[in-house]
């Protein structure tokens, strides 16, 4: 780790915070805008918009079970769902209270269309399409190297947007992004104090406390502690995991107008590293069943035909299901360390009527280390894994500032709302890579008889050190207006951005080539909403991402362009008693990097950006109040490629559908007593490459579903609370990396939490 980053600036912080909050406190809680609160709630709520700029803050207070009815991700204020042109699905608290994730993909699976991707806890695929970039409260906030992800419990909800939302977000994943929404100072004091234990030695404290100290000033501090023997659910041979989380936040109040928010999050994590834990390989010269059983090979396999993954026809064969279930293909030795420091300060204000003006920025530093042992292949007698070991440490430092700004005027029989934004970015990436010495390379593993024999991590060759700048500068508006009242809505606007990036190889003192350019992207759509109760939507919207490769003479080439036409159907029934969204989308990428179909120019490494992905989808998102303690979701995607012969999204599903279910007592000798469930269904997962040509990557996963259930029961101030895990404990494949390093899906878990509120 480097040396700038010590714990011991941590230490001050907290105390100094801890010390702080010692102050007196009083007041009240915020409401959410463009919502019906009910009358127990408006008593505990109306005084709060006296002290917070409600329009900047989204709260549960209109939340109905696990339906919500605002976000805060398209324009980083608050805006009502039905009125927005795109489909948006809100993990709200009660959810997470009640899923209780220790990971955040622990109940982002529940969301229809959105896949758990790579070894990496925040990395998902929404509508066939890789999300890397993760966003916080409507800014950057990377923390992608992570396998344990972010912190659930610091989160008040998250936001998955479908599709892209380039006019605030820029370059992000053309099928969509995760916006989370940060617990914040409110002005009713309140305490939690958590502690769960769990399966494999699992145990966590949470501690959220949040007091306002006089009128002008509330703070907030979320804290979090997690140890395991496991990492991403799974209970692998030396696998283990710790974190401490601390994020201290401040709101002051300038005014009746205007408030200032600080935050910071200071995080440190120590895990094993691994890269899955059952693999999918070829076979070397065996073409037919017949052939196979001949082998000795085979014969070790048992008399067990594969029903996915390459044909045996092909020569394919799979392992899944016949390796111990804590296999690993690691060495003990391997694991990594992340260190994150960020804070962020924003002045947000209401100038009079008809303006909004939010001005602010983030900085975080990252620290990622990592010591781990990587699979690379199969031996030639196809039964034991090649493998090399590295150590690689990434310093990530992203400062990102913007300036919004939101006015609301009439102007030929509309009302106007126009949003505008300036955004200036900057990222410094720092890589240190050490391989292992070639004349003492690390020891096969037979992965039927595995022995694990570490590797000495002094006898390493630094064999990469290089420095990376991408600065960018981004300006865009979008005008929504409506008429006869809100029942018919149109919005769109451009977004402009000049990017650079230039990355150095210390290792040659040799300076990289700069790729630069810029780009338009354009965003629109109409509502038609003829009553409060549902509406009707189509919507375009665009992203972009820079095409870093360079060809051998120097030539760059256009960046990657997504664009997605939605239609759809929101609703917001008997008074939100059912809601939800209904809808259709195609979406088309262009501008892909595939190899130059001219087989003299490929030989030299030249590249041509000819490629494209076109894709259609049906996705449903639908809440329902059963009774006063029923709520139920149901939803279901599918996805399906326009275009034969052309590239599949890596890692999809073709179909899903997701359940989840509560019931509480209300009245009774019960009272206070709350179940519910989960369950969540995958079809085949297609796995492709992006090179056509590449036949051997080419197989896919078996479908599986997946089930999770909760019990709990309140008493006074007290709450306890049982979760499991994979209630059928069935072994299924939930994501991949190649067909070399393919995960399996969390074991059966049992995790009891018992919290108190002060």
């Amino acid at each position: 780790m480097l040396p700038i980053t010590k714990l011991s600036y941590l230490t001050l912080a907290v105390a100094g915070f801890g010390a702080t909050c010692g102050l007196s406190r009083g007041g009240a809680q915020t409401v959410t805008p463009h919502a019906t609160v009910s009358p127990a709630k408006t008593a505990t709520t109306a005084n709060d918009e006296t002290v917070t700029l409600k329009e900047f803050v989204v709260t549960d207070a209109a939340d109905l079970g696990y339906s919500t009815p605002n976000a805060i991700g398209i324009s980083r204020t608050s805006e009502a769902l039905i009125d927005t042109p795109q489909t948006i699905n809100v993990i709200n608290q009660q959810f997470l209270q009640d899923f209780a994730p220790i990971e955040l993909g622990d109940v982002l699976q529940f969301v229809a269309g959105v896949t758990i991707e790579s070894n990496v806890g925040d990395s998902t695929m929404i509508r066939g399409y890789t999300v890397r970039d993760q966003f916080t409260d409507g800014m950057v906030d990377n923390q992608n190297q992570s396998q344990l992800g972010a912190e659930p419990f610091q989160f008040d909800r998250i936001e998955v947007l479908k599709g892209p939302a380039g006019l605030v977000y820029g370059s992000t994943a053309i099928g969509g992004l995760t916006n989370r929404v940060r617990k914040a100072p409110s002005w009713k004091p309140r305490t939690e104090l958590a502690f769960s234990i769990g399966t494999n030695n699992q145990t966590k404290t949470e501690f959220d406390y949040n007091a306002p100290l006089n009128k002008r000033v509330a703070v907030r501090l979320v804290a979090t502690y997690l140890d395991q023997d496991m990492v991403n659910g799974v209970k692998t041979k030396f696998a283990f995991a710790n974190r401490w989380n601390v994020n201290p936040s401040v709101t002051l109040k300038l005014g009746k107008s205007g408030q200032l928010r600080m935050f910071g999050e200071f995080l440190t994590e120590r895990y094993y590293k691994h890269w899955g834990e059952v693999g999918m390989f070829a076979t070397t010269t065996v073409p037919t069943q017949r052939t196979i059983a001949a082998t000795a090979n085979f014969a070790r396999l048992g008399d067990r035909e594969a029903t996915f993954g390459i044909p045996q026809a092909q020569g394919g064969f799979t392992t899944w299901g016949l390796l111990p279930r804590n296999f690993t293909f690691g060495e003990q030795q391997s694991t990594a360390k992340n260190m994150k420091q960020t804070g962020g300060l924003f002045y947000e204000a209401k100038l009079g009527q008809d303006l909004l003006l939010r001005a602010g920025g983030t900085y975080s530093f990252w620290d990622h280390f990592v010591e781990d042992v990587i699979p690379v292949g199969m031996a030639g007698n196809n039964h034991e894994m090649t493998r090399i070991w590295r150590t690689i440490e990434n310093v990530d430092q992203y400062s990102s500032f913007a300036v919004d700004t939101t006015y609301t005027f009439k102007l030929l029989g509309g009302e106007h709302r126009l949003f505008t934004v300036n955004q200036v970015q900057f990222r410094r990436q720092f890589q240190e890579i050490f391989g292992m010495n070639s004349a003492r390379p690390i020891q096969n593993l037979d992965l039927f008889n595995p022995v694990y024999t570490g590797y000495n991590p002094f006898d390493k060759v630094r064999t990469n050190r290089q420095i990376g700048r991408a600065p960018n500068y981004a300006f865009g508006f979008k005008d929504s207006v409506k008429f006869f009242g809100d029942k018919l809505q149109f919005a769109g606007g451009p977004r402009y951005d000049a990017y650079r990036s230039r990355t150095d190889n210390l290792n040659t003192n040799i300076a990289g080539r700069q790729v630069k350019g810029n780009t338009w992207t354009y965003n629109y759509g109409a509502v038609f909403k003829p009553t409060k109760s549902y509406s009707l939507f189509y919507g375009h919207s665009e992203t972009y991402a820079p095409n870093t490769t360079v060809n051998p003479d120097g030539g760059t080439f256009d960046p990657q362009l997504g664009a997605v036409n939605e239609i759809g159907l929101k609703m917001a029934f008997l008074d939100g008693l059912i809601a939800g969204t209904i809808s259709t989308y195609r979406l088309k990428l262009t501008n892909i990097i595939l190899i130059d179909p001219d087989p003299v120019r490929a030989a030299a490494g030249y590249r041509v950006n000819s490629g494209f992905q076109e894709t259609t989808g049906y996705e449903a998102d639908v809440f329902l109040t059963v009774t006063r303690g029923w709520q139920l979701n149901v939803g279901g995607s599918s996805i399906d490629v326009t275009t034969p012969n052309r590239i599949f999204p890596r890692g999809s599903a073709k179909k899903s559908a997701n359940l989840a279910t509560s019931y509480r007592v209300n009245d009774g000798p019960l009272k206070g007593l709350s179940f519910g469930l989960g369950w969540i269904y995958k079809s085949k997962f297609n796995v492709e490459t992006a090179a056509l040509t590449d036949r051997v990557a080419r197989y896919y996963l078996p479908a599986y579903d997946y089930g999770s259930a909760w019990l709990s029961y309140n008493w006074k101030r007290y709450r306890f609370q049982l979760n499991v895990a994979n209630v059928t404990d069935e072994w299924y494949l939930i994501r991949s990396v190649s067909k070399d390093q393919i995960y399996e899906g969390p074991e059966r878990q049992y995790r009891m939490r018992v919290s108190r509120t002060f």
